[in-house]
């Protein structure tokens, strides 16, 4: 029972740390924080946060590993709620990306900003967040060929539309561009559909 406990207690003081540096990475930037500020803001030295987490590195990786996770439980409960009609599916993926734009979101994509702060192909936060954007491609894709969208330039648009709204938010806010983000992808959409029917 007390290693149970023990066991415990570890992860929640992991969760917490990881908690901690996951709003600093977000708000400040990833490399503007540094490990002695992640120590002091979660209350915990930095023998025992580098106990749970071996380099800075480690930590940012499940930072973003984490994010992943939330992201996709959220695209994925939004999916799933349109079985059978991929053209709903696609709107409610982009649906679910407007939802993560609320003021808690308000420096963008978490996955942008850190390709933005690692420009080495080869750092494995570069590859992260390179993996979560080609993720999101590959669904768009999948759905839009679902859809009967067969070649990849609806993709490619939506993935245009997607980032250059998840990247405008810092910068004007959620009224801006962004904003627009549901009827530029509603309209491509229905354009490549009816394209589609033409060639019927």
């Amino acid at each position: 029972m007390g290693s149970e406990v023990g066991e415990l207690a570890r992860a929640s003081v992991r969760q917490h740390i990881l908690n901690t540096a996951s709003d600093l990475f977000y708000r400040e930037g990833i490399r503007s924080i540094g490990v002695d500020t992640i120590a002091e803001k979660a209350g915990v030295s930095k023998a025992t946060l580098y106990r749970h987490f071996p380099t800075k590195d480690d930590l940012i990786v499940a930072y973003l590993e984490a994010q992943d996770h939330i992201n996709w439980e959220h695209f994925d409960e939004a999916i799933a709620r349109h079985e059978g009609s991929p053209k709903e599916q696609l709107l409610a993926l982009i649906d679910a990306t407007i939802e993560l734009l609320e003021p808690g979101y308000h420096r963008g994509c978490h996955f942008l900003n850190a390709l933005a702060e690692f420009s080495e192909e080869d750092h494995p936060v570069h590859l992260l967040a390179v993996e979560y954007n080609r993720a999101i491609k590959l669904r768009l894709s999948r759905l839009s060929q679902q859809a009967g969208v067969h070649d990849e330039t609806l993709t490619d648009q939506l993935m245009l539309v997607i980032n250059g709204a998840l990247s405008s938010v810092p910068v004007y806010g959620f009224a801006g561009p962004a904003a627009q983000l549901k009827s530029i992808a509603s309209h491509l959409i229905d354009l490549h559909l009816a394209n589609v029917r033409k060639k019927l």
